[in-house]
């Protein structure tokens, strides 16, 4: 065994072989530079806390970048945190708030990732006038991180907060948000490792990617453990995507059930389950896997069973003479107490709901009282609700429903608020959003009732869905001024060049919808930007041409600078005619995006869905476009995991408005130009 002395020599010498590959004149130029990289050097060698700042130059295009890579796998959000405070964007306009994605087909980075992982490294470049002033920045924070009194990065906060965020972010449309609470969440402590396994289920299935959660390591070990019925959900509607629906599409059910037998299938979670308590993808799988099995009686009553309740859309085409052979059978009742799951809270794994008799509430104003009180069975609905099962609760568009709705919420204790937030929220919004349900009122109080809460990147996703919902109902200009004020309120605090994107979103929306008053709308707007008009300077190409055209659209009379790119400038990048695939159920976010693209980048082609389930012609389009942007505000984990699937490269933005869009899409069609631009360079200069 080696000793403690031996072990960090040996670890001092990888981290050295590391180095210099990467400094390495081979890869790299700035390794025939040893005097501008001896700081960096030295600082990645023999610091303990600091990140490891390495510089990158490519000396044939003379573009430059710093690469500012996370030590530990969990200091990633610190880096960003550092990187707003030293350098973005006042010297970085893009790079400096998301990890960059590594390519494996580049030496130094395929080494990064092997070594520090695939989300651990922020790629900054700095425009030729800012190199200087960037070098000097790094410098100092790396001295300061190094030097500073040890501390805590991030202020600790209840699991039950932290939980909340995380919903908030998924439903509110920011998975990479989510993805910075879920890391936090795993640091801090208090959940299982299977409760924390069902978490991170949960956002793989909202982001669409149905491989990597059967890939999820530790994924058969969760199974067996019986979890919440929403996680199985989820499990068994990836299989679908993955194995079964590609097979279904060519028409042959023998070649469906083959593919269950793909190394990455949970068998064991097609066995003993009942399709009617699932989502139509995952009762399908249910289905083909009974087929599989040659359980043919079991697979009549099952189809049966689904026909009974109007789910026969649930079947995958060519059961007809399954359901046939039914014909003569009495379907069996689904009994709900038989179902072990029955009662759990939402994603955590919980003792079942006393009595085990499901219950079905009679309207949301009692299921959101019962949400309050933390009974288990209402939890049981929502996480039903969420995961897409046949559970379904109309929402009456009438005002006493409204003005009763608005009443419970405005009495609920601290607590009872926090359950409603946290387990109610995401299945009540997005039924709002569904059936396009006027409550004014209720979605008032909602906001009113987070004025105390910190604006954070979660709780700012969900404002933005509730403005958007709030704007449909047509409200009066009472209930305008109302909201606007509420939504307006403290953004001193959080309206800063960072927060540029929800800011400018918020603006967006207010000017797509009609108003009842111009000038409450115009003030609003007046307090979003002034913040943002005050920094302009610090403001990239995507914002600041967005809050010019919102100003003037809206006729605000603020003057902003025009976006200046050097010719020489490395910023300056040549977008290149490109193929974009934007998905997301607000059609109005689809259109301003795409009008957006048009009138700065005509090169660009274009194309919109809102598809709630995979297509023919969806396929065709995400096979063929350059990259596919997912919106996931109240997205269907059918056609995410469908697009996911088909598409050659996915991004995500940040937010679900039209700005958060417009940036993701400008910031990947620059990186996208600039390593087509790279590879060609290459080219010629092998020839």
């Amino acid at each position: 065994m080696k000793s403690a002395e031996e072990t960090q020599t040996s670890q001092d010498g990888t981290l050295k072989s590391f180095v210099d590959l990467f400094l390495d004149p081979l890869h790299n130029a700035a390794g025939k530079h040893p005097e501008w990289c001896a700081v960096f050097r030295d600082s990645a060698l023999q610091a303990q806390r600091a990140p490891l700042v390495l510089p990158r130059l490519w000396e044939a295009t003379t573009e430059s970048a710093y690469y500012v890579i996370a030590r530990r796998p969990n200091e990633a959000a610190v880096i960003r945190d550092l990187l707003v405070a030293f350098a973005g964007p006042s010297f970085v306009k893009v790079g400096y708030d998301v990890p960059v994605d590594l390519d494996d087909g580049d030496v130094i980075e395929a080494a990064i990732a092997a070594r520090y992982g695939s989300a651990s490294t922020f790629k900054l470049r700095a425009p030729r006038d800012k190199r200087k002033a960037l070098h000097g920045a790094l410098t100092r924070m790396l001295a300061l991180v190094e030097h500073s009194p040890q501390r805590a990065w991030s202020a600790p906060k209840p699991l039950g907060r932290l939980l909340t965020d995380f919903e908030s972010a998924l439903v509110g449309g920011a998975p990479q948000v989510a993805a910075e609470i879920l890391d936090q969440i795993g640091r801090q402590g208090g959940l299982s490792v299977a409760n924390l396994k069902h978490l991170q289920i949960k956002r793989l299935a909202v982001l669409g990617r149905a491989q990597e959660l059967l890939n999820l390591p530790g994924l058969r070990e969760i199974l067996l453990q019986d979890p919440p019925r929403a996680v199985k959900d989820l499990v068994l509607s990836a299989i679908y995507s993955t194995c079964i629906e590609p097979a279904l599409a060519e028409g042959s059910l023998e070649k469906a059930c083959a593919a269950l037998a793909q190394p990455q299938v949970p068998i064991a979670l097609l066995a003993e389950e009942d399709p009617a308590r699932f989502s139509d993808a995952a009762a399908a799988a249910l289905l083909v896997g009974l087929l599989a099995r040659g359980q043919k009686a079991e697979l009549a009553r099952a189809t049966s069973a689904l026909d009974a309740v109007q789910r026969s859309s649930a079947v995958p085409a060519g059961m007809d003479s399954y359901r046939a052979t039914a014909s003569g059978t009495t379907a069996e009742e689904a009994d709900p107490a038989a179902d072990a799951s029955a009662g759990r809270s939402a994603w955590t794994t919980e003792a079942p709901h006393a009595g085990g008799v499901a219950w079905l509430p009679a309207s949301w104003e009692k299921l959101l009282a019962a949400v309050a009180d933390a009974d288990k069975a209402a939890l049981q609905v929502c996480r039903d609700m969420e995961a897409g099962g046949s559970t379904e609760l109309p929402l009456a568009a009438d005002a006493s429903v409204d003005a009763a709705l608005a009443d419970l919420l405005s009495g609920l204790s601290d607590a009872g608020y926090e359950n409603v937030w946290r387990y109610a929220l995401s299945p009540f919004l997005q039924e709002v959003a569904r059936s396009n349900t006027s409550l004014p009122l209720t979605l008032s109080q909602i906001t009113a009732s987070s004025i105390g809460q910190r604006r954070d990147p979660a709780n700012l996703a969900v404002l933005d869905l509730l403005l958007e919902l709030f704007l449909r109902t047509s409200p009066s200009a009472d209930d305008y001024d109302e909201f606007l004020e509420y939504l307006t309120m403290r953004v001193q605090e959080w309206v800063a060049s960072e927060t540029a994107t929800q800011a400018l979103d918020f603006v967006d929306r207010l000017a797509a919808f009609a108003t009842p008053d111009p000038q409450i709308r115009a003030q609003a707007a007046l307090e979003l930007l002034a913040p943002l008009n005050r920094h302009a300077q610090r403001l990239d190409e995507a914002c600041l041409a967005s809050a010019h055209s919102l100003s003037d659209e809206l006729e605000l009379g603020l003057v902003w600078p025009a976006w200046q790119a050097e010719s020489s400038s490395e910023s300056a990048v040549t977008i290149l005619p490109a193929h974009v695939l934007v998905y997301g159920m607000d059609a109005g976010v689809l259109e301003r995006v795409q009008q957006w693209m048009a009138d700065h980048y005509p090169q660009v082609k274009m194309s919109l869905s809102g598809d709630k389930v995979g297509s023919s012609r969806l396929r065709e389009v995400a096979r063929h476009a350059d990259f596919s942007v997912l919106i996931t505000q109240c997205a269907t984990h059918a056609a995410t995991n469908f697009i996911s699937q088909h598409a050659q490269a996915v991004v995500y933005p940040r937010g679900a408005g039209s700005v958060s869009v417009v940036r993701a899409i400008v910031d990947a069609l620059q990186d996208r130009s600039a390593q087509l631009a790279a590879a060609e360079d290459g080219r010629k200069r092998g020839r």
